[in-house]
């Protein structure tokens, strides 16, 4: 993510400066150094931070279980922070982020939350709030992948001890964000997990939610036959579907609107084009203190929901509130 996403979406930011990179493989900092050849690179992050004395913010794009260690040492630092997802999962980590926030108020804190950047998802929540379709009734999200993705040298997505899940927290996290834009906050939801017979992870999900005027159901999968993404969101004036790369406008059985995107939903892992809105939703916190706290809190929620998916499976796929803890 940092060499394929984060890298090409800085170098069309003037506003930003990389002046130095923390990474524990040797073969990555020999890659850090040829495509940055002017930074200074560092094996762990608390070196960089006790070595370099003028830091604005800091980019983390580690694997899950270093996320919040490592935001919380830059924000102690006076950091701004921007991480890959999932910032945290813990209710625990949750309370220790926000306690730091608290201490340090100027700082900011913002999660790489990139798929609502995507042409075709924001073109979704456009047409939603305009009215559209009309009131949303259901939704529909399926994720369809062939393996899991991700991993690089260390192939820590197949390791629990640092993706800290499967495919509920890998294309969940992004699923619940989006669902959450377009019809608010959930009310209940309940979750059916599939763990393949070499994999300590989940590999597949069916998550259902229940929000104030909509329903939703998610199907997620590593164990595809090839690689797509499709959604249907059902309105009372008409419906939206989502196909991959096209987008249609439905009413009353009749194509009203149609739309084609030259990137497919699933066309790759790390979409750098979608990185530019996620930097300059950074860059909107930090200059604009007005705005800080949507995007932790549409992170805070993200956690909560991973852990009742997780809770509800274990209890044999019921039903939980968003009032359990």
């Amino acid at each position: 993510m940092a060499e394929l996403a984060h890298l090409p979406a800085f170098a069309f930011r003037p506003e930003f400066e990389l002046v130095a990179v923390a990474e524990p493989l040797p073969e990555r900092r020999d890659l850090a150094r040829a495509l940055l050849p002017r930074v200074r690179v560092y094996e762990d992050l608390a070196n960089l931070l006790n070595r370099e004395s003028a830091l604005d913010f800091v980019d983390i794009c580690t694997p899950p279980r270093s996320h919040t260690r490592l935001a919380v040492a830059a924000l102690k630092r006076g950091c701004h922070v921007l991480s890959e997802k999932p910032l945290f999962l813990s209710a625990q980590e949750v309370q220790e982020i926000k306690e730091v926030l608290t201490q340090i108020p100027p700082a900011v804190l913002v999660t790489a939350n990139n798929w609502k950047y995507a042409p075709l998802l924001a073109k979704t929540t456009e047409m939603i709030r305009a009215g559209a379709i009309g009131s949303v009734q259901k939704l529909d999200w399926q994720v369809y992948r062939t393996n899991p993705s991700g991993g690089g040298l260390s192939l820590w997505r197949q390791d629990p001890a640092n993706s800290l899940g499967g495919i509920v927290v890998d294309h969940g996290w992004h699923a619940f964000y989006i669902l959450i834009s377009w019809v608010g906050m959930p009310k209940a939801i309940k979750a059916r997990l599939v763990r393949g017979a070499a994999s300590p992870v989940e590999i597949e999900a069916e998550v259902e939610m229940k929000f104030p005027e909509a329903t939703a159901r998610l199907f997620l999968t590593w164990q595809a036959s090839q690689r797509s993404n499709q959604g249907r969101v059902l309105g009372t004036a008409g419906e939206i579907i989502m196909e991959d790369d096209i987008l249609m406008r439905v009413v009353e059985d009749s194509v009203i609107e149609s739309h084609r995107f030259p990137e497919k939903l699933s066309g790759g892992s790390h979409h750098p084009q979608w990185m530019a809105g996620v930097l300059e939703e950074f860059l909107q916190e930090i200059n604009f203190p007005e705005k800080r706290g949507a995007n932790f809190h549409e992170a805070e929620t993200c956690s909560r929901l991973i852990r009742l998916a997780y809770q509800s499976h274990k209890s044999g796929g019921v039903w939980l509130n968003l009032s359990s803890p």
